[in-house]
């Protein structure tokens, strides 16, 4: 009784161990990266081509870091160039719709 419990326990440690010990299907895994790539490069392309149509109209909203305090995130002047770079898109905008 003793030899067929640890015979049973032994083959149970084995099949458990044995789906561990397998290893990694490498074809599978190149033509996912392969599929990858190529789908980022479509979209890159495609991205490309329509922001060389128009510029992006509205753009997002301002949304300017923390230039004050003990954690300031940036400079009252880096905020200050945020804001004009944001203004000239706004006014870029306004004049490609007319």
């Amino acid at each position: 009784m003793k030899r067929l419990f640890i015979t049973i326990i032994g083959a149970l440690a084995l099949g458990a161990t044995a789906q561990a010990m397998a290893g990694p299907d490498f074809k599978v895994i190149e033509q996912a990266r392969k599929d990858k790539q190529i789908a980022q490069a479509d979209t890159r392309a495609t991205r490309a081509r329509d922001e060389a149509r128009s510029p992006r109209c509205p753009p997002e909203p301002l949304v300017l870091p923390l230039d004050h305090g003990p954690r300031a995130q940036t400079t009252p002047a880096e905020n200050q160039r945020r804001k004009n770079r944001y203004e000239a898109q706004v006014k870029a905008c306004k004049e490609a719709t007319k």
